[in-house]
């Protein structure tokens, strides 16, 4: 029995398909953060997710979001320093934490790689069209493009912060910006 609570507590720690903290380790990394002066937060989204997820299912779904993970451990190892944090906020969604100096450069590769490498997960016949055909909440389709990383950037150094919530509703506004562009 305490092992079961254990492992039950240590798995709402960390999201069971990235394996990437989550929850209350994001929000203790944030707390933390808060005190600091030169450190970047990058709010990552998979855009057109839901999209795919409805055409090829929760399967693919999940092995794309192992992917982004993967993807975004593999770029904050080649930019990044050792004491960044990456987090799985929920969904499709993702944190980094980084340096100033680092975060630019983090966001483009980013955006580039995952555009570039996400393609292995459509089928043939979608990537040669360049879209999926989506269901619509009518009942209809519509033409989706591919998944893209929108990426937000906040910092201290950018902008002041009264509190965590601020932070990541900051860094929130700015992905959706960065979605738009």
């Amino acid at each position: 029995m305490q092992g079961a609570i254990r492992r039950s507590e240590r798995e709402s720690l960390t999201d069971p398909r990235s394996g990437l903290p989550a929850g209350r380790l994001i929000e203790e990394q944030l707390r933390r953060i808060i005190r600091e002066k030169e450190w970047s937060l990058l709010d990552v989204r998979v855009n057109n997710f839901d999209s795919f997820k409805d055409v090829y299912g929760f399967v693919a779904g999940d092995d794309v979001l192992r992917f982004a993970a993967m993807v975004i451990g593999e770029v904050v190892d080649e930019l990044g320093t050792t004491s960044d944090f990456i987090g799985h906020a929920g969904g499709d969604n993702f944190i980094i934490i980084t340096t100033d100096e680092a975060a630019p450069k983090i966001r483009q590769r980013l955006k580039e790689r995952f555009a570039n490498e996400v393609l292995t997960h459509y089928n043939f016949i979608d990537r040669q069209q360049g879209f999926i055909q989506a269901p619509t909440a009518e009942g209809g389709v519509e033409k989706v493009g591919f998944m893209t990383f929108a990426a937000g950037l906040v910092s201290p150094s950018l902008q002041s912060f009264a509190d965590i919530r601020e932070i990541t509703e900051l860094a929130a506004e700015a992905r959706r910006q960065d979605a738009a562009a």
